[in-house]
């Protein structure tokens, strides 16, 4: 049996999947918080993390992965075209849309407070590749606009994390704040329905979203 466990990691989400032949974690949350993380691998008692894949390389989504790869041994994983971002310890905002400005704001002191670490990662997967060499039965796609390598990951049971292709509140939406192309996102949305999850787990909400929650959404203007 698998089982999802969100767990709140500063300013994101890091989802930690339980499996009976590892653990693998999706984004890993803000830097400094990967001791949430392990406070779960206990409570599980398994130490047995193998993988770290990132949807997209911003601050709240790889903050806590260098770390937790130290404390673990578990490899990062990332689209390739975000890799370079996460090698020099970037976090790209592109241009924000209606409240996105707060983001360009907020980062600097946020990384003032506690810095962006470096993090290489270990390997690339690009679009309609799996994760089956790492133990990990998903297939990745490739859904940019975000950012340039942002993608999503969806497990053979119909489970889907989006990142933040996909804002939940106050319905499902397809995110309107940040994006490095605009351009690219409502492309993005067509592949995340054409893969038709039936649940959805978003980068800023611990509750998925059914699947059928995708029919009719479109860019806002």
């Amino acid at each position: 049996m698998m089982f999802v466990h969100p767990l709140s990691c500063g300013l994101g989400i890091a989802f930690l999947i339980e499996t009976p032949h590892g653990l693998f974690l999706i984004d890993s949350g803000s830097p400094g918080h990967q001791d949430r993380v392990l406070a779960k691998m206990r409570e599980l008692a398994r130490m047995d993390l193998r993988l770290i894949w990132i949807t997209h390389a911003h601050y709240d989504h790889y903050g806590s992965a260098d770390a937790l790869r130290k404390l673990t041994g578990a490899r990062i994983g990332v689209h390739p075209a975000d890799a370079g971002s996460m090698l020099t310890g970037q976090s790209p905002l592109g241009s924000p849309h209606r409240y996105g400005f707060i983001y360009p704001l907020a980062q600097p002191v946020a990384n003032r407070i506690r810095s962006l670490p470096a993090t290489p990662p270990d390997f690339t997967g690009d679009d309609g590749e799996t994760l089956e060499h790492y133990g990990l039965d998903a297939v990745i796609l490739h859904t940019p606009g975000h950012t340039p390598g942002h993608s999503c990951l969806q497990l053979e049971e119909g489970i889907n994390f989006a990142g933040d292709l996909i804002a939940g509140f106050p319905q499902p939406a397809l995110q309107s704040l940040l994006a490095t192309d605009w351009g690219q996102l409502t492309n993005s949305l067509s592949k995340l329905q054409a893969a038709q999850p039936k649940w959805i787990y978003t980068g800023h909400s611990v509750h998925p979203l059914p699947g059928k929650s995708l029919e009719g959404i479109k860019l806002e203007s």
